[in-house]
């Protein structure tokens, strides 16, 4: 059984910090209201948590019948451990050459799906298993694994969208399980893992990590293109020939700058209201007067 108490209330702050966990609820605001404030850098500048509150923020759930059940936490992230080490295994071990695999957008992105779910599996076993005191991660390796979470999210969904709605081609790629896991399955999951079995809010400015995450590629890309980098099947100066730099520049800028800037915007909007829903149907916040710095903010 776990040693978190996964049905107590979360308070209106984590702890010392001003980070709040479900502040959208907080009060009566508009739609347009809560939009504006969920861009504010707060929200990504307090990204940790105490003893108590860390516990309740990975290992419960906004769902009360999810915390009537708490082996379920450690046991869905094992097998979704499972899956993703077995995946990017297999995947590595299968490109040929193997030392390219790190070069495409879509295996990066895998990269850091694997390590948000190695830590979201190691907290689930240190919650449960775990003894001493001290449990608490320290405050940097809590940013990194939500800032793991929240590139994740972002950019595995552009992977997803991008690869079935645009560079799919059904008429000569067959279908397999790999292809699948690389461009949905395994996002899908975590999504789940995120929005069932945590407690985490998703803001607007969340987008950030997955601008930033985009912008070192697109760099790499450029870098490709200047020094007319080799690769396998015949490519000289770029790795997706969506983005051959050679062939129309100005129409891959554009591509570059909708994929770097725009589009994690809108897959973090998406998500921003999708969570929104979630606090608004399934949280319940005690109707006190207790504000916090979240909630006073212009």
């Amino acid at each position: 059984m776990m040693k978190g108490d996964a049905s107590q209330t979360l308070s209106i702050v984590d702890g010392n910090n001003a980070f709040n966990i479900e502040q959208d609820q907080r009060r009566n605001k508009s739609y347009f209201k809560a939009l504006q404030q969920s861009f504010s850098l707060i929200y990504l500048k307090h990204k940790w948590f105490d003893e108590k509150y860390w516990k309740l923020a990975f290992c419960s759930s906004s769902f009360d019948f999810i915390n009537k059940y708490p082996n379920i936490f450690l046991l869905y992230r094992t097998v979704l451990f499972v899956l993703t080490i077995f995946d990017l295994v297999h995947g590595i071990v299968n490109t040929r050459p193997v030392h390219e695999w790190a070069i495409y957008y879509t295996h990066l992105t895998l990269l850091i799906t694997f390590l948000a779910v190695v830590f979201q599996f190691l907290i689930a076993c240190r919650v449960n298993f775990y003894r001493g005191d001290n449990i608490v991660p320290r405050h940097s390796l809590q940013y990194i694994h939500i800032i793991l979470i929240l590139i994740s999210l972002g950019s595995g969904l552009i992977v997803s969208l991008v690869y079935w709605l645009i560079l799919h081609n059904s008429s000569i790629q067959l279908y397999y399980p790999k292809m699948f896991l690389d461009h949905g399955i395994l996002w899908f999951l975590l999504f789940i893992d995120i929005f069932l079995f945590t407690r985490l809010p998703i803001y607007m400015i969340d987008c950030i990590p997955s601008i930033i995450f985009a912008i070192i590629y697109g760099i790499f890309t450029l870098i490709v293109f200047i020094f007319k980098s080799k690769f396998s099947n015949d490519r000289i100066g770029y790795v997706y020939r969506a983005f051959n730099l050679n062939n129309s520049p100005i129409r891959v800028l554009i591509q570059m700058f909708l994929l770097i800037f725009i589009l994690p915007i809108g897959i973090m909007f998406i998500l921003w209201n999708i969570f929104r829903l979630r606090r608004s149907i399934h949280v319940e916040i005690p109707n006190d007067k207790e504000e916090s710095e979240l909630t006073i903010i212009a």
